[in-house]
């Protein structure tokens, strides 16, 4: 064990996502020393662009992926970094979709497949869930909601019963809450669906924009880190122990010769709840903190990136969103703003169809998503030329997908979630009101800075 270092105005930031960079970016920018510890052998946590193996150039997000035009601070932080944003031309919201289930496949609006006009039927569905969304009155406070309680013991899948709405229109908005929130409906609290819709669906004739970075997401990140001190950032190196003390947090990793331990006056845990529960606190977090640490739920996600010959999705009039129940879950383009003849088609499957494909080999699970798409269109198969896969479940620094809050869990840990812990600090997507996302991450670590910020003054 190495000896311990002098905490002079020091931060320790566990986790290199955008939520631990954002958090070191503020407080190096405050005058604080930050130190900040990534297990991975890169930074960028949950976003990562895939680049390797796919031609002409192409790429696609293994990771976090879409900038909503509400999402001020990634806009912002892609400006101020001097990166490009691009439009996606038909992002994962887009409802001018192909949709299979139970077995059926088709355009919405084709009443030979569906027996009526799905399109409208759905309409119906997104009207009802706005005016869900009008019981959360500020999504950044839920728990303020009228009846919030009562909201946060029913589930998604209650509300859905609950509509007047047709069998198949249900069963796609099931496909479709599994595919945004990575979990089953009768998992997922109906206040958070409402508290969701309150800020991206209270307007069911809206239509907003969605970005990616130019070039790849990730390029936010390695500039983010490239701002910091060239010694700021440890990479492969895994926290293990956080200990508080009255003046200060000993924060102690693994390195590939043994462990180190630094200190710093307060910490920030800027990394998924799911991998924080290995580390070892001493003394043991308060009780609060605690359960939210070791109980808030979290979805399953995979991706599977199919680079194809061509596209041959536009040759169908096909803008390459499905929605269906199982196995994909969800399609989008990820190349529709990249150069090149060929083209690449994501795979998004969450919930318990993501949990199945994640338990799979990756080669397996290649094999089986691409004999999903061929079964839907048929002569896709022969097209593939390169696919890369993750298993979010798998990733040993994420086990699974981002969190999905489970009836009960607003109303346990919306609060800690956004309080310290004495020197401790939480950030992550899973600590922010634009929670799941890229935003969300960034919002929790300037919030984090900020609050720490402030605290040590007093």
């Amino acid at each position: 064990m190495s000896s311990l270092q002098t905490p002079t105005q020091t931060v320790v930031v566990i986790g290199a996502g955008l939520a631990g960079l954002a958090a070191a970016l503020d407080l190096h920018r405050a005058d604080w020393r930050v130190i900040v510890l990534e297990a991975r052998h890169r930074v960028g946590g949950r976003v990562w662009t895939i680049r390797a193996g796919f031609v002409e150039g192409q790429h696609a997000e293994g990771g976090g992926e879409y900038i909503d035009e509400r999402h001020p601070r990634m806009l912002g932080l892609a400006r101020e970094f001097g990166l490009s944003v691009d439009q996606v031309q038909a992002d994962w919201t887009a409802r001018e979709e192909w949709v299979a289930l139970e077995g059926r496949s088709g355009a919405e609006r084709d009443p030979a497949v569906w027996g009526l006009d799905l399109a409208e039927a759905n309409e119906r569905i997104w009207e009802a869930l706005a005016a869900l969304a009008a019981r959360v009155p500020d999504p950044a406070r839920p728990l303020t909601a009228p009846n919030a309680a009562e909201l946060d013991r029913q589930t998604a899948a209650d509300w859905l019963t609950s509509l007047d709405a047709p069998y198949y229109a249900r069963l796609h908005f099931e496909s479709r809450i599994r595919a945004e929130y990575t979990v089953e409906a009768q998992r997922f609290s109906l206040l958070d669906l409402a508290r969701n819709a309150a800020l991206y669906y209270p307007d069911p004739s809206a239509r907003h924009s969605s970005y990616r970075i130019r070039g790849g997401n990730d390029l936010l990140p390695r500039a983010m880190a490239a701002a910091l001190p060239p010694s700021a950032v440890r990479l492969n190196a895994p926290v293990v122990r956080v200990s508080a003390l009255a003046d200060r947090v000993d924060v102690t990793y693994r390195t590939a010769s043994g462990f180190e331990t630094v200190s710093g006056s307060y910490a920030v845990l800027a990394i998924p709840l799911t991998t924080a529960r290995r580390i070892d606190f001493d003394p043991p977090l308060p009780p609060a903190h605690h359960n939210m640490v070791h109980r808030l739920s979290y979805g399953a996600v995979t991706k599977v990136l199919i680079q194809y010959r061509n596209r041959w999705w536009r040759a169908r009039n096909w803008n390459a969103h499905l929605m269906n129940d199982a196995p994909l879950a969800c399609t989008w383009e990820p190349t529709g703003e990249q150069a090149g003849e060929r083209g690449i088609l994501t795979v998004y499957t969450g919930g318990d169809p993501g949990t199945a494909l994640a338990q799979m080999s990756d080669a397996d699970r290649i094999t089986a998503v691409i004999a999903g798409v061929e079964h839907l269109f048929p002569g896709t198969k022969d097209l593939v030329e390169q696919v890369e896969t993750i298993a979010w479940p798998n990733e040993p620094y994420t086990l699974g997908a981002y969190a999905a809050f489970a009836p009960g869990d607003l109303t346990h840990y919306w609060e800690p979630l956004f309080t310290s812990a004495g020197r401790l600090y939480f950030a992550g997507e899973h600590a922010a009101v634009f929670q799941g996302y890229m935003e969300g991450a960034v919002e929790s670590g300037q919030r984090a800075a900020s609050q720490l910020s402030v605290n040590s003054k007093q």
